[in-house]
């Protein structure tokens, strides 16, 4: 009897839980983005928080469920957008470019909710008529002010080029060209890739200038193939390009050339601030992939638009009056910036010796901000009044963070910060009173007399005679922390390619490169395109072991991905602040069909190519009769592959829905154009335009088993 009254109270508990839930109300976010797009992606990590802590509140105090509503736009914006309205969505984020938002801006402007897009293009919040789109991440023109801040001012560059690859980066370079001239440096020579010249005779041009900083804009293609050409002829300045990390702009550049290339962004999955940290951990174990600058730009939207609900009024007004609001970007400030813009937060970065891009300044505007954290908020110590000094002589420290140091001058030791608006009283000063002395943790610090605000007569302190001058170069070595440290040294995959639906094995080193032995711990990644999860257990690992560890799975869809490999997943091991930031391990890897045959092969008008090589019969023939042509036989189809490169293909990619033509003109084969073929065996294969004329054609080609 006790058991079946329990089982009700039980039955009726869940019962009053599910109604509960369903009661709560929804409110519904469109994403004009793909399904696993970077948009839609940083959208659902924020979405999923929010949600998981109780939901959004709205300014009644009431709570309620977010709920993404996902339309790819790059097909079809108007039906996307129809589908969007008929949702009755309360706000939308996306389309991602530029180009995408200014040619649907009318549709846009129709939803009659606020827009907010990570496109940085300079031009789209000014094309606004409505004012009801927002964007979430710092415009060109900022990306641009911060890299000339960085070269002048960091480097104390004054002879600097810029190259314009093409005209869709126009606005980028007059960005960047109007900040550098307005800090006294106006770029010389300015090039523009004109349609009829060659990349040579740019190289050849800058070669001759030598400039000391070559700041590039443009075509990935076309930039990396300029920065090689200008280290193979010896131009040995410092190469900035905004988008470094593009993949085509990498598979031109040699390895061995990509380290110390400048690049700008407005977050990068490097910086170790706690809250980049957060939600770079947070976002590799939800979907087990790197987020870039979209995906973070689209998660501090969905939290924009959470703190506007909060707030009484409309939700675009509301949007616009948030201030000071913390973000995985930096500091957020709508309230303070021109209408439709939320941060002016850029990165300014480089390349590393194994391609990572390192951060070496962030910036909020004009201002340059510890590279450590998002974006400290200005004044947020009140500025003091003379009752709360410190009794006799006393500092307040003006900069953003000041060194603490155990002598008068740079060659020693630091013991510690203070942070700007921080007071502390004078106890002493040197003979020439350029530098002050504090009591600082129980020890003599000090500080630099011009970097500080002081208070009351100086010459009142005694002076104190400074420590011996440290030798130089000679650091003492802090005892470190007993502490494991697990890091990830290497992966490499068996077989490789992977192979679809076949077994494939990552094989993993990992390390203790603390002082301290691990107990257990979990290794694990989530494998793309299948989101495969795979973990491994290890069961100890002492100081200075490595151990191999195999992630074993299968996956069915053939691509180029990159996955991350997180050790101590779970947060077994207590590694310390540092030792937490490198359990990340970055691994590409692809998967494909086997190659049944591959080669090159010139056919002149008549000829027959056979993909296969088995001289049972032919796929294609260069045909002259009745109108040059490349004609598909004995059943093979035919078609172009836009937008890639024989490299970069792969089974899938040869898709027989669009590889689907009896003949191609001569008309469409064009230098380096990619023709699919589906075999007359049914064999999927890719052919690369090597050259053709009207009576010759010369391909690269290789087929593929299936």
């Amino acid at each position: 009897m006790m058991q079946r009254l329990k089982i009700i109270l039980l039955c009726l508990i869940a019962s009053f839980t599910i109604v509960h839930a369903q009661e709560q109300p929804v409110l519904r976010i469109g994403v004009l983005d793909d399904e696993q797009g970077a948009i839609t992606n940083g959208a659902r990590l924020a979405v999923q928080e929010i949600n998981d802590s109780g939901g959004v509140r709205g300014a009644d105090g009431s709570f309620s469920r977010l709920e993404l509503i996902i339309q790819p736009s790059g097909i079809d914006m108007e039906a996307a957008v129809n589908a969007l309205r008929n949702a009755a969505v309360t706000a939308v984020l996306g389309p991602e470019t530029s180009e995408e938002v200014l040619n649907g801006m009318p549709l846009l402007q129709s939803l009659g909710v606020p827009v907010l897009t990570p496109a940085v293009g300079d031009t789209i919040i000014t094309s606004d008529s409505s004012g009801r789109l927002v964007r979430t991440r710092a415009p060109e023109v900022m990306q641009g002010q911060a890299l000339a801040n960085f070269l002048l001012n960091e480097f104390g560059l004054q002879r600097i080029a810029t190259v314009q690859l093409d005209v869709a980066s126009t606005a980028s370079v007059i960005g960047f060209s109007t900040s550098a001239s307005a800090l006294g440096v106006t770029p010389q020579p300015a090039l523009l890739l004109r349609q009829d010249q060659q990349i040579n005779d740019l190289v050849q041009r800058l070669v001759e200038a030598d400039p000391e900083a070559i700041v590039a804009y443009g075509s990935p293609a076309l930039a990396g193939t300029l920065y090689s050409n200008l280290r193979n002829d010896g131009w040995q300045g410092i190469f900035a390009y905004n988008l470094a990390n593009d993949e085509t702009f990498r598979s031109i550049v040699p390895f061995s050339q990509l380290s110390g290339i400048l690049s700008t962004t407005t977050w990068s999955y490097t910086a170790t601030d706690v809250t980049s940290v957060t939600f770079l951990n947070a976002f590799v174990r939800t979907f087990g992939a790197l987020p870039g600058d979209v995906e973070a730009s689209a998660y501090d939207g969905v939290r924009l638009i959470a703190a506007a609900i909060g707030q009484p009024g409309d939700l675009l007004t509301s949007l616009h009056q948030l201030d000071n609001l913390s973000s995985v970007q930096g500091i957020l400030r709508p309230a303070q910036l021109n209408s439709g813009e939320t941060s002016s937060n850029v990165t300014v970065t480089r390349l590393g010796s194994f391609g990572a891009p390192e951060v070496l300044a962030r910036y909020e505007g004009s201002r340059r901000l510890p590279t450590d954290v998002p974006a400290p908020l200005p004044n947020i110590t009140p500025t003091p009044v003379p009752t709360n000094t410190p009794e006799g002589v006393s500092i307040t420290i003006s900069n953003a963070r000041q060194n603490v140091r155990s002598g008068p001058s740079i060659q020693f030791d630091i013991l510690g910060q203070l942070n700007e608006g921080e007071q502390a009283r004078v106890i002493g000063a040197s003979i020439d009173y350029t530098w002050v002395v504090i009591d600082f943790r129980g020890q003599q610090g000090w500080l630099a007399t011009y970097l500080l605000e002081v208070h009351g007569e100086l010459n009142r302190v005694p002076i104190i005679a400074p420590p011996p001058t440290p030798t130089v170069g000679v650091t003492p070595t802090p005892t470190p922390a007993p502490e494991p440290d697990i890091v990830i040294d290497a992966a490499g995959v068996l077989p490789s390619p992977i192979i679809p639906g076949q077994p494939f094995t990552v094989s993993v080193t990992v390390r203790n490169a603390g002082n301290s032995n691990a107990g257990t711990f979990a290794i694990a990644s989530t494998f793309p395109p299948n989101n495969v999860y795979i973990p491994a257990l290890i069961p100890s690992l002492n100081v200075g072991q490595s151990v191999v560890v195999t992630l074993n799975g299968t996956l069915t869809n053939t691509g180029f991905y990159t996955t991350a490999i997180v050790a101590d997943i779970n947060n077994e091991v207590a590694e310390g602040a540092n030792g937490e930031l490198n359990n990340t391990f970055t691994f590409s890897y692809i998967v494909d069909r086997p190659i049944r045959n591959q080669g090159a092969q010139t056919l002149n008008l008549g000829d027959t190519i056979d993909l296969e090589g088995d001289f049972v019969q032919g796929d294609a023939n260069w045909n002259a009769d009745g109108g040059l042509a490349l004609d598909a036989i004995f059943g093979a189809k035919l078609g172009i592959i836009a937008g890639s490169d024989i490299s970069a293909v792969h089974w899938d990619l040869i898709n027989p829905g669009v590889i689907n033509r009896d003949s191609i003109p001569r008309a469409e084969i064009n230098l380096g154009s990619l023709i699919g073929i589906v075999t007359a065996n049914g064999n999927r294969g890719v052919m690369r335009v090597d050259s053709v004329t009207d009576s010759q054609l010369t391909v690269t080609f290789k087929v593929y088993v299936g």
